[in-house]
């Protein structure tokens, strides 16, 4: 698998980058695992790949009248 960084994250994964995105960004793609996806970070430093964090929605509260 392949994926595209931009800013350190996977904007695109795919098997195959060649034949389908043009030449000018085939240099943003990196080789990464199988279960890396879109939204991923890449810590260049450390050569790892992990998943966001999850952002935690708030409760919307319930205003009685």
């Amino acid at each position: 698998m392949y994926c595209r960084l931009v800013d350190g994250k996977a904007v695109d994964v795919v098997g195959n980058y060649v034949s389908a995105f043009h030449p000018a960004l085939h240099s943003e793609f990196v080789e990464c695992p199988e279960n890396v996806q879109a939204g991923w970070i890449y810590d260049a430093d450390k050569d790892t790949w992990s998943a966001p964090p999850e952002i935690e929605e708030e409760e919307e509260e319930e205003s009685s009248e």
